[in-house]
């Protein structure tokens, strides 16, 4: 199938980067007909498999996901599109870098977004799954010899394996209330904006020792294309040097993804 679906989505990525219109229609249409034609034939795979996603900022993330289920076409398409879209953004990135200081006066300046104090309960407790997180990431030494390994099998229960990994993030956390700050901590940062509707809101995240950016909102979906637009635009505000190029660094890399979302 991948033989000539290819092909089919090569016409009309060519007519999006060439804008030719023509080129571009023609792929649509060529495109329709190869596409009803191969989810007549789509069959679901059964099967399901465990797997642990460690989050930077965050408890573990857990999903079941089929490994030996090939992509759908839908799947296929989307990461071509998603491949088109990083190569247009890597031709265009140029060096220029800013430190968090001026990232985080740019969000007051430009967004009004607002700093939440370090004494807010909601900040402590993402400070904390941060720092956890961040202690078994970039310092395993620290914590070498203590034991928080979780075996999960493909069979086992759902509720056993929730239970299985809270029982993991409570140790590591534990693990890490007792390790002083003056041997480990990080330089966290939340900012906050806040939308007319009550339910409308922003945040932008920052650790400045290890060099993490992230952020997310919710609200309308007209407010989610602001955020977008605003996370976009602080991405390439924080933006990347010369050497963060010439050597695809992780910054480089976040930054390819970022501005491609």
């Amino acid at each position: 199938m991948a033989g000539a679906t290819l092909p089919v989505i090569a016409v009309f990525l060519l007519g999006l980067y060439s804008m030719n219109l023509i080129v571009t229609f023609s792929g649509i249409i060529l495109g329709i007909g190869h596409i009803g034609i191969h989810l007549m034939h789509y069959k679901e795979i059964i099967g399901k498999q465990t797997e642990i996603i460690g989050g930077a900022d965050g408890p573990t993330t857990v999903f079941f996901a089929n490994r030996e289920q090939k992509p759908t076409l839908t799947q296929r398409i989307r990461r071509s599109i998603n491949k088109a879209k990083r190569h247009f953004v890597e031709k265009r990135i140029v060096p220029g870098a800013h430190s968090f200081e001026e990232v985080e006066k740019y969000l007051k300046s430009k967004y009004e977004f607002e700093e939440i104090d370090a004494s807010d309960a909601g900040f402590i407790e993402e400070y904390e799954e941060m720092r956890t997180s961040f202690l078994f990431r970039y310092r395993p030494d620290l914590v070498e010899g203590c034991k928080t390994d979780i075996d999960i099998s493909a069979s086992d229960d759902k509720e056993e394996i929730y239970s299985r990994i809270k029982e993991k993030i409570e140790k590591e956390r534990s693990i890490a209330a007792s390790l002083p700050k003056d041997v480990f901590d990080i330089d966290f940062h939340k900012y906050v904006k806040n939308g007319k509707d009550v339910n409308e809101s922003m945040h932008v995240l920052i650790e400045r020792q290890y060099g993490y950016l992230a952020g997310g909102a919710q609200g309308s979906k007209a407010f989610l294309r602001k955020w977008n637009r605003i996370y976009k635009d602080i991405y390439r505000y924080y933006g990347v040097s010369e050497d963060d190029i010439r050597n695809r660094t992780g910054r480089y890399k976040d930054l390819v993804i970022a501005i491609s979302r």
